[in-house]
């Protein structure tokens, strides 16, 4: 009875994972689709450039471009990393994805985020809120390739996933928008909650489970990323 009630425990786990990644990638194509309203700006079709024409001028132009053109590619990127950690036939390919990510994320993404934070629309407190997204996302990418380079890899993976938690929840905070918007409600304040919540929550969710190590399993990660260490260098 405990075998089925586990299977049938994995199988939800797993309907659940799968229905999740199916909302994202939706979600993910219909901010791609309203590309096509931002080469040229159009204040009017757009629902994100609408009342931005005034500030829509000098750098926070630039950054806007930039951002949204390195924003689909480093949430791919870290997708496809996540999928390709621990195998040792990838190594070489994900190293190299890796440092591509670690430069778009610093040199690109982050900067532009905090940029375009300064000109939200309801005001400081959701400014706030993206400038402090941008801020820990540099800070995961920078512990995460730190731990990588330090070969690390538990705790490279950790920082790595906490990556990609950040990177996804900007899609988390337009599925909750959206939600806003067919509901009709849409007062300011639930805006920048949803701007601090959208990333924070589910931040805050892996580490609850996130579980804890001992000891014992502390020496044998060791071991084991000392075998993993002596195995890629041959």
């Amino acid at each position: 009875m405990n075998v089925m009630n586990a299977t049938r425990t994995s199988r939800l786990r797993l309907i659940v994972a799968w229905a999740a990644a199916a909302l994202f990638v939706r979600v993910l194509f219909g901010i791609l689709w309203e590309y096509q309203w931002y080469f040229p700006a159009d204040f009017e079709a757009s629902a994100f450039l609408t009342g931005r024409r005034q500030t829509f001028v000098g750098i926070y132009r630039w950054a806007f471009y930039a951002h949204i053109i390195s924003g689909p590619l480093v949430l791919i990127f870290g997708t496809v990393l996540m999928l390709s950690g621990g195998r040792s036939r990838f190594f070489r390919a994900h190293r190299y994805l890796g440092r591509l990510q670690m430069l778009l994320v610093l040199g690109v993404l982050t900067p532009t985020g905090l940029v375009m934070s300064r000109e939200a629309l309801t005001g400081p407190i959701a400014g706030f809120g993206f400038a402090a997204l941008s801020m820990a996302t540099a800070v995961c990418a920078c512990a995460a390739a730190f731990n990588a380079r330090a070969r690390k890899f538990h705790a490279h993976q950790r920082w790595a996933t906490r990556l990609l938690i950040l990177l996804v929840s900007p899609l988390l905070l337009r599925i909750v928008s959206g939600v806003l918007i067919v509901t009709e409600f849409e007062p300011d304040w639930a805006y920048r909650l949803n701007t601090w919540l959208s990333w924070l929550v589910p931040w805050g969710i892996y580490e609850m489970l996130l579980p804890r190590r001992t000891n014992g399993d502390m020496i044998q990660i060791v071991r084991n990323d000392s075998g993993t260490s002596r195995g890629l260098s041959r």
